[in-house]
């Protein structure tokens, strides 16, 4: 799921209830100026002006200066996730002191990753106290990978994101919400450039409106929500590089990032200048020509190894009692409703673990594999009854 459409979930809710300077001798992306681009071969390096492939020496050279290192990232794509792990271990090797950022949590969440990073907690108590099922919600094992190598080598993780509570009121009431002083402090954005204004907008037509919504003012709310996103990101990444020994290097959706936009054009206005950002590229979603999408590219490979993984979905609501989780709206055609779920069912136990709070079924259904069936013991009019719910991948 991207980051617009992640957003526009959000927006959805809300509504309802309402009814770069780039580093060293790279070309710039945020440089709007038009130039042929070279999209790279799988396992190929290209630069935006240059014709011919660099090798990764080279843009480790031409990154060397920098102050913040941007890796892009499709949510849900295993290979962009490899692909991060391997040049982040690269950019570890250039630069042992660097710090790596992080989108997925907010910064409330800074302590669990301390206690992480100091061996206090194992996997299992790391996603349990960040809450990563509800503040992110994407499979633990794409990022896992790049948290172990964190603490592996001892680097500094810093939680980079807003609270979905900011990002719900800033959308709906606008920049005043912020003088309420129970949340968090974002500052106001730099006024988005509208090449940007007009990416956000053609998004918001790939989805429905909600119902009564008037255009115009959805799209602000858009524009609102994802400005939040990047100030408090590049918020985050400024304070991280005034005290870091080396590169900050973040995991950032590229919603954030494609063009200079979001994050990078707010670190330019909070005074960072030396900035890198790298994305994987597929030859179909690569520009033929146009400014730069990114200061360099690394070709990945479209076909069969590209796959997508999302965690699974019982499309369930869910409240906690007494006797553990009982079930209160199941939606029509979801996985739940195909494996015979019903309202009133009480889940007692999942895959053999026994359930008390939602965080456990989500637990749950993160680790569940494509292919496999997660099988839940519930209770239903006095009868204990087991059903299997195949995973839908």
């Amino acid at each position: 799921m991207s980051p617009a459409r992640r957003l526009l979930e959000v927006m959805l809710l809300a509504a309802a209830a309402l009814a770069a300077g780039a580093c060293s001798s790279l070309p710039t992306a945020h440089d709007e100026t038009p130039r042929t681009l070279a999209c790279p071969a799988p396992g190929q390096w290209t630069v935006p002006g240059q014709a011919e492939p660099v090798n990764l020496p080279a843009v480790l050279d031409q990154t060397g200066n920098a102050q913040v290192i941007l890796l892009g990232e499709f949510h849900d794509s295993e290979e962009d996730h490899r692909w991060q792990l391997h040049t982040l271990a690269a950019l570890h090797g250039r630069h042992p002191d660097l710090e790596i950022g992080l989108e997925m949590l907010p910064a409330s969440r800074q302590p669990v990753l301390d206690r992480w990073l100091a061996g206090e907690l194992d996997d299992a108590a790391l996603l349990d106290e960040a809450d990563w099922f509800s503040v992110w919600g994407y499979p633990s094992r794409l990022y896992l990978p790049v948290l172990q190598f964190a603490r592996m080598h001892q680097r500094p993780l810093h939680a980079l994101n807003a609270e979905g509570e900011t990002v719900r009121r800033v959308s709906r009431e606008g920049w005043d919400a912020l003088e309420d002083t129970d949340l968090e402090q974002v500052g106001p954005p730099a006024e988005i450039p509208q090449a940007y204004r007009d990416r956000l907008s053609a998004q918001l037509d790939n989805h429905p409106m909600p119902p009564g919504m008037d255009r115009d003012d959805y799209l602000e709310m858009f524009i609102r929500g994802q400005s939040v996103w990047d100030r408090a990101m590049a918020e985050r990444l400024a304070d991280a590089v005034q005290s870091a020994d080396g590169p900050v290097v973040a995991l950032i959706g590229r919603g954030h990032l494609d063009y200079g936009h979001g994050v990078p054009h707010q670190l330019r206005d909070l005074g960072i200048q030396r900035i890198a950002t790298l994305l994987p590229m597929r030859d179909d979603d690569c520009p033929a020509d146009g400014p730069p999408i990114a200061d360099a590219l690394f070709g990945v490979d479209g076909g069969m190894l590209d796959t997508r993984s999302s965690a699974m979905r019982l499309g369930i609501s869910l409240q906690e009692s007494g006797e553990g989780l009982v079930v209160s709206n199941v939606m029509e055609g979801g996985t739940g409703d195909a494996a015979g779920l019903k309202p009133g069912d009480h889940l007692r136990r999942a895959g053999g673990r026994t359930l008390h709070r939602q965080q456990d079924l989500l637990a749950m259904l993160d680790r569940q594999q494509p292919g496999t069936a997660l099988i839940l013991v519930i209770d239903r009019d006095g009868e204990t009854r087991t059903i299997a719910v195949p995973h839908p991948q």
